[in-house]
């Protein structure tokens, strides 16, 4: 199998089914497979990823890191490529990434992203985040968004997977950088939900983000103890 995708799942019946029909769609020659990683759904989520997956795997453990190292030990790929359920790939996205990850010098990647809503804050946003990602990654710190990112499995054993800390994507990068380059492509771009931002406002998100950052960069510092959000907080 060339590509294993996992897409961690819980209680996302509003938007999953969009993100599978998205990789079903993939333009490829590429032999993948499709696994859902369910964290006990209670509403429609696994009747309606039944339709899609070659796989469905069930996580106990609570949480986006749980869910994501569930599928990816299951995942007969060589790449393991990790799509949030509320986040929609174009056609391309396997057969670019897959061609990016030949260069053994690199240990993973994400894609740019854009919002499922437009408006002139989001946008800015948009604009924003993935200049300031695309500048990481050309400096070497590149990042992980964790709603779309690829690495090998052998990597993805080799670390021990990602880590249980508020912003697990982050901190898988830094496992990454390890053993080789973690970049940041412009394109092709991915769509994911902006339903954080709506729930909490533009505000509340920067700094719910920020706050997470320094819990799990710098938890030891004097400035972790003023942090008004300390853990991962679900939206679903």
């Amino acid at each position: 199998m060339d590509v294993s995708i996992i897409v961690p799942a819980y209680n996302e019946e509003k938007y999953i089914e969009k993100t599978l029909k998205a990789i079903e769609n993939q333009k490829t020659h590429l032999r993948y497979e499709i696994i859902v990683s369910d964290g006990l759904s209670k509403d429609k989520t696994l009747k309606i990823a039944r339709k899609y997956t070659d796989l469905i795997v069930t996580s106990k453990k609570r949480g986006i890191w749980a869910g994501r190292n569930a599928g990816g030990l299951k995942a007969k790929g060589r790449l393991l490529v990790f799509i949030d359920a509320d986040t929609v790939v174009p056609q391309n996205y396997l057969d670019i990434a897959y061609a990016v990850m030949q260069d053994r010098k690199i240990s993973g990647l994400s894609c740019a992203f854009r919002f499922d809503r437009a408006s002139r804050i989001l946008r800015i946003i948009e604009t924003l985040s993935n200049k300031y990602l695309l500048l990481k990654g050309k400096l070497g710190i590149g990042e992980l968004l964790g709603f779309n990112c690829v690495m090998r499995k052998n990597d993805f054993l080799r670390v021990g997977g990602f880590p249980n800390k508020p912003l697990e994507d982050g901190a898988m990068a830094r496992k990454l950088h390890k053993l080789g380059r973690v970049i940041y492509l412009p394109e092709p771009q991915v769509i994911t939900s902006s339903r954080r931002m709506l729930k909490n406002g533009t505000i509340k998100s920067i700094e719910y983000y920020a706050n997470l950052e320094v819990m799990t960069y710098l938890p030891k510092l004097p400035i972790a103890k003023l942090a008004r959000y300390k853990n991962y907080l679900p939206i679903r």
